[in-house]
């Protein structure tokens, strides 16, 4: 079967820095050689964590202990002039510079406030049920992360890095994959396949 081929918008980051894709396309008629230009929009979105005490991307955090609650509150913001846009979010972890242990990350998870409105795909994407407008610009994946209380000695002077990136694809001629509960669960073209967001700088 000859796949269909749909045009879609989609930004995508990790934690900061915005990118967009635009396009311009010129179309001649046939009539009298008029030149109609159609403008494409483009999705635009910011990732940033205000209230994060470490300050900016890779900002550290010293002298953490068990039990710490960490404000951290990674918030996706849709850019004025973007199309309106539905976003994901994926959250990765390291532990002392390697991928942290599957009981870790479980632990570490446990303790993170993911907010409503945001249901988690099969492909380890979090998903927000609405989408952005610019009326409705912003939404936070979640607000603070407390290190798990039965973290002892084995990470004592190790590194914890939490990893968001965020990606956006246009709301407008696009339907999101859905699941029974008709909550969305990923982002698919027609024939299933699984869309990939390239990234865009602005220009």
């Amino acid at each position: 079967m000859k796949k269909k081929k749909i045009t879609t918008l989609v930004a995508s980051l990790a934690l900061v820095g915005a990118v967009a894709f635009g396009a311009t396309l010129a179309y001649f008629t046939d009539s009298d050689n008029a030149t109609n230009t159609i403008t494409m929009g483009h999705v635009d979105i910011d990732l940033t964590e205000p209230n994060y005490p470490g300050g900016e991307e890779g900002g550290k955090i010293e002298n953490v202990v068990p039990n710490q609650n960490i404000v951290k509150d990674p918030t996706i913001t849709l850019v004025d002039g973007s199309e309106d846009a539905y976003v994901r979010a994926k959250i990765e972890y390291k532990f002392d510079g390697q991928d942290m242990p599957e009981e870790m990350v479980k632990e570490l998870e446990a303790n993170i406030d993911v907010l409503s409105n945001w249901v988690k795909g099969e492909d380890g994407y979090l998903y927000f049920q609405n989408k952005l407008t610019s009326e409705n610009n912003s939404v936070k994946l979640f607000t603070h992360v407390v290190i798990p209380e039965k973290w002892g000695n084995e990470v004592a002077n190790k590194a914890i890095e939490i990893k968001v990136s965020a990606e956006a694809i246009q709301a407008n001629s696009f339907e999101p994959t859905r699941n029974e509960l008709n909550e969305i669960v990923a982002w698919s073209y027609e024939d299933g396949t699984a869309i990939t967001p390239e990234t865009y700088k602005a220009q």
